[in-house]
């Protein structure tokens, strides 16, 4: 390895690991997810991995939402309505700025 690729090879180790500051956390954050979905085949300890998160994640929104759900008598439908329909309203509604920002 030459001196120049080594230098470039330790600069990047080193932003990889502070962690620490805004910037960072966010470029190893952003990485982390990139390399998720990069179509490269998964070991098993990374599959461990996302599916530990999506249960967390995916377990923390169900549990929001069964708090949100309205209790009584009444068809699913009407109390989708009632519980959800200003988050409903809200995301429908901002959808259109969502796609005016996109480059």
């Amino acid at each position: 390895m030459s001196k120049h690729a080594k230098n470039d090879w330790l600069r990047d180790i080193d932003a990889r690991q502070r962690n620490v500051v805004f910037p960072d956390a966010v470029q190893n954050e952003g990485r982390f997810w990139r390399n998720i979905w990069t179509g490269k085949p998964l070991n098993l300890a990374q599959w461990v991995g996302v599916l530990v998160l999506f249960l967390f994640f995916g377990g923390s929104v169900l549990f929001y939402l069964r708090m949100l759900w309205p209790e009584g008598p009444g068809p699913w439908w009407q109390k989708v309505i009632s519980g959800y329909g200003s988050y409903i309203i809200v995301v429908w509604g901002n959808r259109g700025l969502r796609r005016d920002r996109q480059p």
